[in-house]
């Protein structure tokens, strides 16, 4: 074997390896303290459904959130194993590890193994990525998926036949996707521009028709989904508001932890690949990643002037293809400026950001860090309440949100206050109080506090009316507060226990 074979062989080599060390960073970063953060409200509603089991996921899924019902049912499986934080979270960094993964093949394919790796790396060191890597909802997962379809798209459109094979698995990939969260296929209308961009040797029609067939075929297969999550859309997607023209720059923001210069270095990093990939003999290469990195925010934004449909983390999986050209851009910057050097340089920016961006990332490990501390909320509960005392959950359908840490209401009765499930209409209530002594309310209003209906409201209005209560706190715990409202004595003063210190 000659030396120029023999480099050649251990290139290809060490190119197999790029995903496989993009994906073991992406890994570590993600698992890096992942149980020290709070749980917040949403991971909250993932968990306390999860761990209600089948039968539960089914009686929830029903009126509100049937578009998480697979990820409900991934929680459901994994909570066998344990109901902490680090345990719960752990399949999200497992989802930041493939896509990171995935995006080191893909740039392996359309430019270089080291723009493979470049971008599988920056995409681990984001701290938006290690947001969601540490968050137990599908975001995370979603992404990967939504590497894994642009990957099987460029398999599929990357032969000169259109393999029914290729495109059915690409297909069975959208489907599953959609399946994970509904808005993830705001990829589709990215993948029809690559489809229809791309330059094939021969037989185009063929790739097309066959595309088509696959998205139809993807589409049919979440319809039944879709159709349910649109009786729900009143509180499912009903806090949303119209993105503004600073939407994308906000998201920007996220992306970087707020790193306006990180930002600017890393939109300089992607411009580069994006001309890079959309030039000579790489034309189809930005054909795949500069429609999926446009095109699902546009689309969303869109829509959104109309009908509120955006959220960052709906369009997580975009910032895939911001790493990928990233990536590519450091990759073709670097090797033609510096040549024999560009690793060392290339490593050096990476460094670089990664020191960036750390204050970012010891900033969303705190354990304060999340929009509602349910931990702290959970330590005043098992410090103050009582065996017997009542709960008022406003309003009672937002339970799950809260009730992450479960030991900590163990104690208390919510029997009182409900009916089927559901605030208990006010005449009702008052009657209820009167056998109380001792009653914690946990406030957690939706969104705009726009309460599906005022019954809520009114009771929690009739309970502090209520001249034979004395009132402590309200302790906040970010959105959430809570209070405790505890009878009086004969005497005019409150029962013992009843002391508002916080």
């Amino acid at each position: 074997m000659t030396s120029t074979t023999g480099e050649r062989v251990a290139a290809a080599r060490g190119g197999r390896l790029v995903p496989a060390v993009a994906g073991a960073v992406a890994f570590g970063v993600g698992m890096w303290r992942i149980g020290t953060p709070t749980y917040w409200r949403d991971e909250s509603v993932s968990v306390v459904v999860g761990r209600s089991g089948l039968a539960g996921i089914r009686a929830f899924t029903a009126h509100v959130d049937a578009v998480h019902v697979l990820y409900y049912l991934l929680v459901h499986l994994v909570t066998e194993f344990g109901g902490g934080e680090a345990v719960t979270r752990a399949p999200s960094a497992v989802g930041a590890a493939l896509a990171a993964a995935g995006i080191a093949a893909i740039g392996r394919r359309l430019h270089s193994a080291r723009a493979g790796l470049y971008g599988g790396l920056l995409y681990g060191l984001l701290p938006i990525t290690s947001r969601y890597a540490q968050e137990t909802r599908q975001y995370a997962l979603v992404s990967a998926g939504a590497v894994l379809a642009s990957f099987l798209l460029l398999r599929a459109l990357d032969r000169p036949d259109a393999k029914a094979g290729r495109y059915a698995a690409y297909a069975a990939s959208l489907g599953l996707l959609g399946w994970l969260h509904l808005y993830a296929l705001f990829l589709l209308p990215a993948h029809a521009v690559t489809a229809l961009a791309w330059r094939h040797p021969a037989r185009r029609g063929r790739h097309l028709a066959a595309w088509g067939l696959a998205a139809a075929g993807a589409v049919t297969a979440v319809l039944p989904l879709a159709l349910v999550a649109r009786t729900q859309e009143g509180t499912q997607v009903a806090w949303l508001r119209r993105p503004g023209f600073g939407a994308g720059y906000d998201f920007g923001l996220a992306v970087t932890g707020g790193g306006r210069v990180v930002l600017l270095v890393l939109m300089l990093l992607v411009m580069a690949g994006a001309v890079r990939l959309s030039t000579g003999d790489r034309r189809n290469a930005g054909a795949l990643a500069v429609p999926w990195l446009v095109v699902p925010f546009a689309a969303a934004w869109t829509i959104s002037q109309v009908h509120p449909v955006y959220h960052e983390r709906y369009v997580l999986y975009c910032v895939c293809a911001f790493a990928l050209l990233a990536g590519a851009g450091l990759a073709a910057l670097t090797e033609r400026l510096l040549a024999g050097r560009a690793m060392i340089a290339a490593a050096v920016v990476i460094a670089g950001l990664a020191v960036a961006v750390l204050p970012a990332q010891l900033a969303q490990r705190e354990p304060g860090s999340r929009p509602d501390d349910l931990r702290a909320l959970a330590a005043v509960l098992r410090g103050r309440s009582r065996p017997g005392d009542a709960v008022l959950y406003v309003p009672a359908e937002r339970k799950a949100f809260v009730t992450v840490y479960a030991d900590a209401f163990a104690r208390l009765d919510a029997a009182p206050f409900l009916d089927h499930g559901n605030d208990r209409p006010p005449a009702r209530f008052r009657a209820a109080l009167g056998s109380r002594s001792r009653v914690w309310v946990v406030e957690a209003p939706p969104p705009g506090h726009r309460y599906r209906t005022p019954t809520a409201v009114r009771n929690l209005a009739a309970l502090r009316a209520d001249r034979r209560f004395v009132r402590a706190g309200p302790w906040k715990f970010g959105g959430v507060s809570l209070s405790l409202f505890t009878r009086r004595a004969p005497s005019g003063r409150a029962t013992a226990g009843s002391s508002g210190r916080r």
